[in-house]
């Protein structure tokens, strides 16, 4: 019975402490908070730098070395995104979780902000969409960029461990969690006296304020939740290889 006994412990592991699990969720949001958001915010600040430095140089060449520089930073801050969830999850693919990161953050990004861009021209700037306030266009065409950027990023992830099915539970899990940690700040900010578009909002640069708080709240909540969802997968597999 002895025997018996410590054969099954040693055959079915304890699975890791829900210590353990809190630990992973807050360092894949903080993670990704530091890597993608931060990677945002140096990527911006050094374009625009660049773009209004005093060089006799057409504007288009400057403005198309912003663009490089910001595209160059966005990839390399997926890359360490990718790399930091690699080494949280644990995960033996550590070079396709630090590719997964490098090729999907920026090429969201930047889609997202094509997308953005399109449809603010048609809704607000022509009025060919629905006739809604300022700040209710606002919410409706950024909260689903943050689904469909953490998404990617999140669908990245499970094609970086060669498997479809994780991947669209990542993507799932990530995209909604951003979406409503940006919608809720959104949604914050407004009843706080910071709405989009109202009178005096681009004296305080509310609408730059309210998108990198949001930014930077779809970034914690989409990192923990992918911190969650991968924790409890590579339990399960280990579980599962060890039986």
């Amino acid at each position: 019975m002895a025997v018996h006994a410590q054969e099954e412990r040693i055959e079915t592991p304890a699975l890791p402490s829900a210590m353990k699990l809190r630990r992973q969720i807050l360092f894949s949001a903080l993670a990704t908070a530091v890597c993608l958001f931060g990677g945002l915010l140096v990527g911006f600040a050094i374009a625009i730098a660049v773009s209004n430095l005093p060089m006799h140089i057409p504007n288009q060449t400057l403005n198309f070395i912003s663009m490089m520089l910001l595209l160059s930073i966005l990839f390399f801050a997926g890359a360490a995104w990718g790399y930091a969830m690699a080494k949280i999850s644990s995960t033996q693919n550590k070079r396709r979780m630090i590719w997964a990161g490098a090729l999907s953050f920026s090429p969201a990004l930047v889609l997202a902000g094509l997308m953005l861009a399109t449809l603010e021209r048609v809704i607000v700037e022509r009025g060919q969409g629905p006739d809604l306030p300022v700040h209710n266009v606002f919410t409706i065409l950024f909260v689903p960029a943050a689904f469909f950027v953490a998404g990617t990023g999140g669908l990245a992830l499970g094609l970086a461990e060669r498997n479809l099915r994780l991947g669209l539970r990542l993507a799932a899990g990530a995209g909604l969690s951003a979406a409503l940690g940006f919608l809720l700040i959104n949604l914050l900010m407004d009843a706080l006296g910071w709405r989009v578009g109202a009178p005096g909002a681009a004296e305080r640069a509310t609408m730059l304020t309210v998108m990198m708080a949001g930014n930077l709240a779809a970034a914690l909540a989409g990192g923990g939740i992918l911190g969650y969802q991968l924790s409890r997968y590579f339990q399960r597999n280990t579980v599962d290889l060890v039986q």
